[in-house]
């Protein structure tokens, strides 16, 4: 068997395990063991904030958890089989797919912002770290915005592509660039899939901290009319 056969079935294998593990509804079965149909509460959408919102700050943040989880595996599963680089990147793409289509909830899900950042910490970890530390000083000062999130993701990308050339912390082009095609996709379909909705329905990191919520109790306040 040739080397490219071999390696187009790991790719392969990688991109399926990839989809599988973005599909593990992570927001639908903490909400189901606290009770709640996370499908049939606030935006309707499986993920981090509307687990936060509306079941619990402790229970969205370890969803949080979860779902940057299932896109870091994606990407150190797709590495353990010996795809590196740009094509290790296709693995943590399927996991985004499996995060917004999940075969275990009849194809519905969430935005995978969550997801993405965790492909993205484990590929580029030292320029994830100056991207994610941008992004959340975006959200801080659009704190009002309707589209906070979207902000501080989009920002968060365009510095990890310019870090990546002004200090050449990774000399991939090609992976940077996937990644923030990635991330231009994540946007455009929470865009798209939302319908208009507010920032509300979109991965906050900054709520899953708990800065609006109240101290008193686990279970966060109604969303803001300005999200």
């Amino acid at each position: 068997m040739s080397d490219e056969l071999i390696l187009l079935q790991k790719l392969l294998a990688s991109v399926v395990v990839g989809y599988l593990l973005g599909a593990v509804p992570f927001a639908q079965l903490a909400a189901r063991l606290n009770g709640v149909d996370i499908f049939a509460t606030g935006s309707g959408r499986a993920g981090t904030a509307n687990v936060f919102w509306n079941v619990g700050r402790k229970v969205g943040t370890l969803v949080l958890v979860g779902d940057m989880a299932k896109g870091s595996l994606a990407v150190l599963i797709a590495q353990l089989l010996d795809i590196s680089g740009a094509l290790a990147l296709l693995a943590g793409a399927a996991a985004v797919v499996g995060h917004w289509k999940s075969i275990f909830t009849g194809f519905r899900g969430g935005d995978g912002m969550a997801t993405l950042m965790g492909v993205t910490i484990t590929l580029v970890p030292a320029l994830a770290l100056i991207g994610i530390a941008t992004g959340l000083l975006v959200l801080l000062v659009r704190w009002g915005s309707a589209r906070r999130s979207a902000w501080g993701i989009a920002t968060c990308f365009v510095v990890i592509l310019a870090a990546s050339q002004v200090y050449q912390t990774d000399r991939n082009l090609v992976l940077v660039l996937g990644l923030v095609l990635l991330a231009g996709l994540v946007l455009g379909h929470n865009f798209v899939t939302g319908q208009g909705a507010s920032d509300s329905d979109e991965v906050a990191p900054l709520d899953a901290l708990g800065l609006d919520a109240d101290p008193e109790g686990d279970l966060a306040p109604p969303a803001p009319q300005n999200r």
